[in-house]
């Protein structure tokens, strides 16, 4: 697993460099902790997210922004000022959330662009693929919220709600 920002596609780069200097001239002490993965290494994090093992969300195989080089995670110390480098971030144009937030992504990514140059890469998400990416809520209601606002298009999210009212009956 690379931590190099090199690692990431060009365009990237300088913005990813600006963003650790950044926080390095505000005295933050950044540590860039993950750049591009290989699959196997994404497996390796996933299963670990799976088993409870991993502190943030981790995107299933073939679908991660770091596999393909559109993402940097980045830590921060004193931790706690993530979310002003997040916003930061955001009103530079990038993609940032505070649900994992030391994953800074480059705007534009969609893993569907790359599935068929990934091995075992599906271009087909499960409802389970989705849950995964939403387990830090903790009651339905708020995975269907979160689902809701992951599904890439209205025909998505009625595929999200056909197979939930499938699943859990009525709700």
């Amino acid at each position: 697993m690379s931590a190099d920002i090199d690692a990431l596609i060009p365009e990237f780069q300088p913005y990813a460099r600006a963003l650790v200097d950044l926080a390095g001239r505000a005295g933050l002490q950044p540590r860039v902790t993950s750049t591009l993965r290989t699959h196997p290494e994404q497996k390796r994090l996933y299963d670990r997210y799976l088993a409870g093992l991993q502190q943030f969300p981790v995107a299933p195989p073939g679908h991660s922004a770091h596999e393909f080089g559109f993402a940097v995670d980045i830590v921060l110390s004193p931790f706690d000022y993530l979310a002003d480098l997040g916003q930061i971030w955001i009103e530079a144009g990038g993609k940032w959330g505070a649900s994992d937030p030391v994953h800074f992504e480059f705007p534009g990514f969609n893993w569907r662009d790359f599935a068929a140059e990934t091995p075992g890469a599906s271009d087909t998400v499960t409802l389970w693929d989705l849950i995964g990416t939403a387990s830090w809520f903790t009651s339905l209601p708020g995975a269907l919220l979160e689902l809701a606002h992951i599904a890439m298009s209205r025909s998505e999210a009625e595929q999200i709600a056909r197979e939930l009212k499938y699943i859990y009956g009525s709700f």
